[in-house]
């Protein structure tokens, strides 16, 4: 597959295309001198908010196939688990992102 030269894309496109291929370099570093993972950070956690509300909306109608009470139960805590999973799944990326930091201090002292 061919890809048109970055002076035919548009500025969004030729952005994205850079992200992409600077990505791809880090992924194909076998020296490991820099760290991919911070780079992905950003990606993993948009994944992790759509599985999330995948879950929460799948959760919240799946309740009515049992009985109408079920289902009122879990329109009213579906929400409530979707901004507790996103809370936890923020505070884990930021911690990732928090010891690459200071491996990344570490090396440089």
């Amino acid at each position: 597959m061919t890809t048109p030269p970055p002076e035919k894309l548009s500025s969004g496109a030729t952005s994205l295309w850079s992200e992409v291929r600077a990505i791809l370099d880090l992924v194909l570093d076998f020296s490991f001198q820099k760290f991919v993972t911070p780079r992905l950070i950003r990606v993993l956690y948009a994944l992790s908010l759509i599985a999330a509300t995948f879950a929460a909306l799948g959760w919240m109608f799946s309740g009515f196939g049992v009985g109408l009470f079920y289902g009122l139960f879990t329109l009213v805590t579906g929400p409530v688990a979707f901004v507790i999973y996103v809370l936890t799944a923020r505070v884990f990326m930021e911690i990732i992102l928090a010891i690459f930091q200071i491996a990344e201090k570490v090396r440089k002292d």
